[in-house]
């Protein structure tokens, strides 16, 4: 275990003692250029609809070749896995959800919403001043969530990040947050992600950004509480920018995507969805996993974000394609795959978007999932999907053309 993954495997470990949200102190913060941090956050997001438009304009041919039907084309294994069916558990009250500073869009804010209505529960903004956060993961409890955030001063974010278990009444107010004990984690935290209990995480970091050189993930560790044992992989091409997904209730199995056309030459995403078994040895995450939903093999379009059932056995993925349509550029495919072949169980919506990228978000149940990222005024900022059904509900205000804008939508959750 190298230094990084024990004081992580320590800190989560060990009980820490909750402390009043009133008192969370920020740790000592590196400035950074602003530009430099403008353009770390910069890879974590696809390229704009107009830039991919233009480069998809010459590619048309390989972006026809729609996601669910080229993989159903190309297994021809039995379907095992089934989506939910029966009545479905009751619905979560609240998510939690990262929005940008109204006053500094580089900063990020936790607020709490009412999974029903997506409305504002509580915004924790006042009360966690000095920290910006960066990545969110749910556990199967409603009212515990943990957190990565960074130090801010002075207008810039610090360099290196902290965790935090976040806990909330219930009725859904902020009660505490507790910084885990042991050092920062050094560098920037893209995603987190936890197992139901809690006890096993995936980490997706990057090292501090340098001016002109950039900066982007090149380790994600998976640490088991339990025990302390920590496991790592180096992304690379054709997964040189990934996107953790969720893990699987029992933390054995770890699902990501990326977004296709990120990077340079060999070492570029191919927008395609995977799965690596967490006991796989540590090395390349590419070949480490395997692949459950192909790319589209062009940038801006692709699989954008997975989330897997609690059992592991259904990949549900978020896919944008070109479409046609008059007035759209894009339309995005929410479906659910069999996990070990790839086969598509069954569409569940779909949307025309040129709003890129929509986030997949799964309810400890598994009957329910979030999708959002899609949408711009006067639409909600999310969809709720019943996975039984494909019935999908609004969430959140619809804008008002002439107001202000719903600066505290979620541009991320865990649920």
């Amino acid at each position: 275990m190298t230094g990084i993954q024990e004081r992580l495997a320590d800190a989560l470990a060990a009980r820490a003692e909750a402390v009043e949200v009133a008192s969370v102190r920020p740790l000592p913060a590196a400035k950074v250029d602003e530009r430099s941090v403008k353009r770390r956050r910069a890879w974590l997001t696809p390229a704009a609809a107009a830039f991919s438009v233009a480069v998809i304009a010459t590619v048309v041919g390989i972006v026809a070749q729609q996601v669910p039907r080229d993989n159903h084309e190309r297994s021809g294994a039995a379907m095992s896995a089934t989506l939910p069916g029966g009545p479905p558990a009751p619905l979560p009250r609240y998510f939690v959800g990262l929005y940008s500073d109204p006053s500094n869009d580089l900063f990020n804010n936790l607020a709490v919403y009412d999974a029903a209505t997506g409305t504002v529960v509580d915004d924790t903004a006042s009360r966690t001043d000095g920290l910006t956060f960066t990545a969110v993961a749910a556990t199967a409890s409603s009212t515990e969530f943990l957190v990565a955030a960074e130090p801010v001063s002075g207008g810039d974010i610090g360099c290196g990040a902290t965790l935090y278990e976040v806990k909330l009444t219930p009725a859904g107010l902020l009660a505490s947050v507790s910084a885990l004990p042991g050092a920062p984690h050094p560098g920037y935290v893209s995603n987190l992600e936890a197992s139901a209990d809690g006890r096993t995480i995936a980490v997706e970091s990057g090292p501090c950004y340098v001016q002109g050189q950039g900066s982007w993930p090149d380790r994600v560790q998976l640490v088991s509480l339990a025990g302390g044992r920590a496991r790592g992989w180096t992304p690379g091409g054709p997964t040189v920018i990934p996107s953790l997904g969720s893990l699987s209730s029992d933390g054995r199995s770890l699902a990501f995507s990326n977004d296709a056309g990120a990077g340079v030459g060999r070492a570029m995403n191919d927008g395609a969805a995977r799965i690596v078994l967490t006991s796989a040895r540590n090395g390349p995450l590419t070949a480490a996993a395997r692949v459950v939903v192909r790319g589209s093999l062009s940038p801006g379009y692709g699989v954008e974000s997975v989330a897997m059932s609690p059992d592991g056995a259904v990949l549900y993925a978020c896919s944008r394609h070109l479409t046609t349509a008059a007035g759209h550029h894009n339309s995005v495919v929410f479906a659910a795959y069999d996990a070990a072949s790839g086969r598509v169980i069954r569409e569940l919506g779909s949307w025309y978007s040129n709003q890129a990228p929509c986030e997949v978000a799964m309810a400890p149940s598994g009957d329910y999932a979030l999708v959002t990222g899609l949408f711009t005024s006067p639409a909600p900022y999310a969809y709720r999907v019943n996975l039984s059904t494909g019935q999908a509900m609004p969430v959140g205000r619809a804008l008002v053309p002439g107001t202000a804008p719903g600066d505290k939508d979620p541009y991320t959750i865990a649920w």
